[in-house]
């Protein structure tokens, strides 16, 4: 015998619930002189159990999802399965509907802290009807040696059920959790009892007009005579439609009230209501949601029903969903990769709604239609940007900030190496240009600028190298994953990632464009974004490349120092420590470039589905998005390494106490629009300002991150010289 069967007595718990003559008893008095079956009648009969009844009703119907747990942690709905329709038709009854049988349920479960269901299987084991067991039908439940639950009906038949044909749930009784369940409702028996006992009062005070007592004496009558007298009486005077009627006696009678009870008998009523407000209190639920709104307005009601479900509802919801995982999906071959889950009955805050738009708008973190969605405004044209800093510029949703150029909706063919200008051309206004620095009254030295631009180039090509090797080569292993992902590979386990796109393929295996076109924009957006989701650990790449990054980072600014310090006779001077990518927002860059790829994903899905291909050929459209990510790991790798190499620049001259700055432009190689570069920054040429101190175009130095803005960073090959010293 196990330790936990001679604990809790399970082995003696075939007598438990039977007196000496066999008879079942009641397991205890509930409430007063009740058992089961009679604590379960006073719900028909009780006011105060009304609010089981409506915390049972809203629960009824609150509906569900059947999903499947990716092995990337994402969840992919299931449409249709056997499991489904059961729940959806528990058994073939018309009036046991499943909303009827789950109230029902949770009716049990707060009145006698029990619910039992008997499941009836096919034949191959599957359930395929679900009826409930009034708890008080249940004698018996399993102990040592007897795994069953005894359930005798009310025509007398006694049948043992196998533990694994009863679906049970129990509220565990803190006296003894291992037997019979305590129902929350148990706890204030006393309190419906005494309400049920003020209700009979005031009946009977009522159906006797709301009169005091009264006393006729008469001494000379016989028991007849008085016997006689009252029935007469009481046929002519009692009952409300007697009220106020004239009474006339003869006879030696004389006439005494006891006293008047009024006040006494009508303050049952008061009463009654204190009674109802703790039973109220008892469950959790707010007045308001009983319809009592004396003393509410609209914010407390809003109040009251997101208190409801989130403190009454949704906690009993996830305990029978919790119950539905362990006991009932396991019956159909479903394992742990499903899961059950009901919907969120929750009614949303509309303020930390609002609060959320517009935060998340004014930090950047949303874009304007998303934040108007937050506030149930419609989406409006040119709304799917992102507020960048302080100022009036936006940044669209599919942007990359490290794969942008000023002139990216225009893709430029890489140049041939005979179309490619020499080194030395086009880097500075003359190929002989310097400038003295002064450093205090006694030294000076001259900086031969185009030559510290010439290797400023050098360092660029090389560090960019490394740069795009390693996106390449972060890119080249996202595409093995996908690859694997989509079950492209030849060991690769067949794909569930596209199943949430199987409603929308035909017979011959293509997608159906006219039924991909009946969902909304959003819809299909959600849906797409949802597989591209599911094909990494978006997170997880985010910090590979972050890894691989951040010792170029490093050497890029170094490199950037290292340049000014010896173009400037700075070689004396400790050059800067590059703190962290934060240091070059190299971070919010990182999310930018895994983002990207996932919307690029998103909207070849789209496309395919409504251009009608195939499902393998979307696999290869998607493979072939990746494949092509060398031109834009260029783009990154160049935007990389012209940040991180300004920024090491500056920091250097900073370090080195210069006071001014001054801005230069420089061409741009290959100009497609027949202008040297970017037209306010031409303007700047020669534009002086403190070191700390920010251009007219918003930025501390050409290429600075702590901006952002692609318009004012990308190509752009300015510098700056420094004075002051």
């Amino acid at each position: 015998m196990k330790l936990i069967d001679i604990l809790t007595g399970r082995n003696r718990q075939r007598n438990e619930y039977l007196d000496r003559n066999g008879n079942f008893v009641s397991r205890w008095a509930r409430p007063p002189s009740m058992n089961t079956a009679e604590w379960l009648s006073m719900f028909s009969k009780s006011p105060r159990l009304a609010v089981v009844d409506r915390i049972a009703s809203d629960l009824a119907s609150v509906g569900g999802r059947l999903l499947r747990v990716n092995e990337d942690g994402s969840e992919t709905e299931v449409t249709q399965h056997p499991f489904l329709d059961f729940m959806a038709q528990p058994n073939p009854l018309y009036e046991m509907t499943s909303s009827a049988i789950w109230r029902l349920h949770e009716i049990y479960l707060m009145l006698v802290g029990e619910s039992f269901f008997l499941i009836e299987r096919d034949e191959i084991g599957r359930p395929v009807e679900f009826w409930n067991v009034p708890p008080h039908w249940v004698k018996m439940t399993p102990y040592l040696g007897s795994p069953i639950y005894q359930i005798v009906s009310p025509s007398g038949l006694t049948m043992g059920i196998p533990v694994d044909d009863m679906f049970v749930m129990k509220q565990l009784n803190p006296l003894d959790p291992f037997m019979r369940g305590l129902g929350i409702a148990e706890s204030i028996a006393d309190e419906v009892e005494i309400d049920e006992y003020a209700a009979k009062f005031q009946k009977r005070f009522f159906y006797n007009d709301a009169t005091p007592p009264t006393v006729f004496i008469m001494p000379d009558a016989t028991p007849e005579q008085r016997d006689a007298f009252m029935a007469g009486w009481n046929k002519r005077h009692k009952g409300v439609e007697n009220s106020h009627k004239a009474a006339a006696l003869t006879g030696n009678v004389s006439v005494h009230e006891l006293g008047k009870g009024e006040g006494k008998n009508l303050g049952f009523i008061e009463s009654r209501v204190a009674m109802r407000d703790a039973v109220l209190e008892h469950f959790g639920v707010p007045r308001e949601i009983m319809g009592i709104t004396e003393n509410s307005n609209r914010a407390t009601a809003d109040a009251a029903q997101y208190i409801y479900a989130k403190n009454v509802l949704m906690p009993r919801l996830r305990n029978r969903e919790e119950a539905i995982n362990k006991q009932l999906l396991p019956l159909f071959g479903l394992g742990e990769h499903y899961v059950w889950r009901f919907d969120s009955i929750i009614p949303y805050d509309k303020d930390f709604d609002k609060a959320k738009a517009l935060d998340g708008w004014q930090s950047g973190l949303l874009m304007k239609n998303e934040a108007r969605e937050l506030l149930d405004l419609a989406s409006v044209e040119g709304g799917d940007v992102y507020r960048a800093s302080g100022n009036d510029l936006f940044l669209r949703a599919t942007d990359d900030a490290a794969a942008l150029s000023q002139v990216a909706q225009q893709p430029e063919p890489a140049p041939t190496p005979e179309a490619e200008p020499a080194a030395d051309k086009a880097l500075t206004p003359s190929d002989d240009e310097f400038v003295v620095v002064e450093y205090g009254e006694k030294s000076a030295h001259r900086v031969n600028v185009s030559a510290a631009l010439r290797k400023e180039d050098k360092i660029a090509k090389d560090d960019g190298k490394l740069f795009e090797e390693a996106v390449a080569r972060h890119f080249s292993e996202q595409m093995t994953a996908i690859s694997k992902a989509l079950g492209l590979t030849a060991k690769a386990e067949p794909s569930p990632l596209l199943a949430p796109l199987d409603d929308y393929l035909l017979e011959d295996g293509t997608f159906d464009p006219e039924l991909w076109a009946l969902l909304s924009e959003v819809e299909q957006q959600r849906l797409t974004a949802g597989i591209a989701a599911g094909l990494l650990d978006w997170k997880a790449e985010a910090k590979k490349l972050t890894a691989l990054f951040t010792p170029l980072w490093k050497k890029a600014y170094d490199d950037g120092a290292a340049l000014n310090a010896e173009s400037y006779g700075l070689m004396g001077i400790d050059r800067p420590d590059f703190v962290s990518a934060a240091k070059i927002n190299g971070g919010k860059r990182i999310v930018g470039i895994e983002q990207t790829t996932r919307d690029s994903i998103a909207d070849i899905i789209a496309r395919g589905i409504a251009n009608g291909v195939s499902q393998s050929e979307l696999k290869k459209s998607i493979l072939s998005e990746m494949d092509a990510s060398p031109a834009r790991a260029k783009l990154i790798a160049r935007q990389e390494t012209a940040t991180a190499l300004a920024t090491g620049q500056f920091d250097m001259m900073r370090a080195a106490g210069a006071k001014t700055k001054t801005w230069h432009h420089r061409q741009q190689r290959n100009p497609r629009d027949g202008t040297n570069g970017k037209p306010n920054h031409v303007a700047m040429e020669g534009e002086t300002v403190p070191m700390d101190a920010k251009f007219s175009n918003g930025l501390r130095y050409p290429r600075d991150p702590e901006d952002g803005r692609p318009e004012q960073l990308i190509n752009c090959r300015c510098y700056l010289t420094y004075g002051g010293f």
